[in-house]
């Protein structure tokens, strides 16, 4: 057959277009039911096709105060009806009678109030009424204040100067009429940004778990099973210890700055102050006593006048950070006389020969010779948590550390509100307004450090009866 033949008798089959998902007519049996099939298939072609409904937003206009109120003031005087169609006339668009009565009853109202005439008519506010109302003026005009005079802004400063002013000048209306106004993050930050105030935030390389993070993570798990069965430890004998920094004021990794503002030139902007807290815990609810490294050569640098526990290990480092030696004081100091005397409530067949295990991560300092030596000879057997995991296997950093901080922020928070209202107690004027000279709270690094040391002591003795908590950070770890 030729290909002219082959044409002509029709043998080229042509296949009905398919909605993708639904069968197709030919792979049906019978000639009605790829009837049923092809009415269904075109029943949804015709849905998916139709255009869209979805009407378009008007061309919106808006009319400034003083014409608002001469259309106003003309449908008054002569109708809604009559308005429209001058106004329409005059401004070369159409201006529909819905506008001119919504814009007639303001005016009504307004005049009744103030009893004059209106030369402008200004627009109705829109959104939600603010959280604090009048007093949101008053906190804008404190951290207008603070960023001048060099202060911290961050969203916990904010919420403290805000529940100071609201206690200072509201607490009267809120005890009149029984209400409660909670001071959110949320608020602070949409405070900010109205204020016109941007997020900015340091570049911090970003974490990346390992391919074989699912492999690494059960050996680890295994390791310590074995450990632990093959030596019979107990629970208060499973030790973990990580170090952590302490920001004397909590500001996050967040800080705020004017919008288009090229360069931040205020050197308080960015608190770094800050000290090394290393937190330990035992696998049965534990919380040991911490250590807390302060920056500086000598004692001179530790805060004055506070009590800490004498089971405390408080020291300084040059730049604060732990080494080898501050690492080999704690194990001295805190460690091992937390195993001694866990050893020494056991029963005497096991006390001095049962191991402890000490699970870390590999910070330089604690893979020291001197350091895992010291351990070994008090029969502590050392484990280290996975490099690049301890997000994820570290028991501390799952549960314990993050509430630990916010328990300090909290601390903070209250201080901080107690010292603004104080601040406007003294510079108040006689019309209540603050005055605009010396407004920003204290916190130079000597005021702060003894007050943070005692939120530290404080929040220590609070996470302490946390046991459920302590516990959490080994169950998400997988170890509990």
């Amino acid at each position: 057959m030729s290909l002219t033949q082959w044409l002509k008798t029709g043998s080229v089959k042509t296949r009905t277009p398919v909605t993708p998902g639904l069968p197709d007519p030919a792979d049906c049996i019978s000639t009605q039911d790829a009837l049923i099939v092809q009415t269904a298939n075109d029943a949804v072609d015709t849905v998916v096709s139709a255009p869209s409904r979805k009407r378009k937003r008007g061309d919106y206009i808006n009319y400034n105060e003083e014409t608002r109120a001469k259309i106003a003031r003309y449908a008054v005087d002569n109708g809604v009806a009559r308005a429209s169609r001058k106004f329409t006339s005059d401004l070369g668009r159409k201006v529909s009678e819905t506008t001119i009565r919504s814009m007639r009853d303001t005016y009504v109202k307004l005049k009744k109030k103030v009893g004059t005439e209106l030369a402008t008519l200004p627009h109705s506010p829109r959104g939600n009424p603010l959280l604090l109302g009048d007093l949101d003026t008053k906190v804008q005009d404190w951290i207008r204040k603070v960023r001048i005079n060099g202060g911290v802004i961050n969203a916990r400063i904010v919420m403290a100067a805000a529940e100071a002013i609201v206690t200072k000048f509201a607490r009267h209306r809120l005890e009149r009429y029984g209400g409660h106004i909670t001071i959110t993050n949320t608020f602070a930050k949409s405070l900010l940004r109205r204020m016109g105030f941007v997020k900015r935030k340091g570049t911090k390389a970003v974490k990346h778990l390992p391919n074989d993070f699912d492999d690494i993570r059960q050996e680890y798990i295994s390791k310590i099973n074995n450990v632990r069965e093959k030596h019979n430890i107990p629970d208060t004998l499973i030790i973990n210890w990580d170090q952590t920094g302490c920001q004397l004021v909590p500001g996050g990794d967040w800080t705020m700055e004017k919008e288009g503002t090229q360069q931040i030139s205020i050197s308080g902007l960015d608190d770094k102050r800050q000290i090394t807290l290393l937190l330990a815990v035992s696998m049965s609810g534990d919380l040991l006593p911490p250590q807390l490294i302060y920056p500086g050569k000598t004692d001179r640098c530790l805060p004055k006048g506070v009590d800490f526990p004498s089971t405390w290990d408080v020291t300084c480092t040059e730049t604060h950070w732990s080494n080898e030696d501050t690492m080999m004081q704690f194990v001295n100091k805190v460690i091992v006389p937390y195993v001694d005397e866990i050893r020494d409530s056991m029963p005497l067949n096991n006390s001095t020969t049962q191991k402890a295990i000490a699970i870390f991560d590999v910070f330089k300092a604690h893979r020291g010779e001197r350091l895992l030596n010291l351990l070994k000879d008090n029969d502590i057997v050392p484990l280290f948590v996975p490099a690049a995991c301890t997000d994820r296997l570290q028991p501390l950093d799952l549960s314990v550390n993050r509430e630990y901080k916010e328990q300090l922020k909290s601390h903070f928070h209250d201080w901080y509100s107690a010292e603004v209202i104080h601040q406007i107690n003294e510079q108040e004027d006689s019309t209540g307004e603050i005055a605009p000279d010396n407004v920003v709270v204290n916190m130079r690094t000597s005021v702060l450090k003894p007050i943070h040391a005692n939120w530290i002591v404080s929040s220590h003795n609070k996470m302490s009866t946390r046991k459920d908590l302590i516990q959490l950070g080994f169950r998400k770890a997988g170890l509990l």
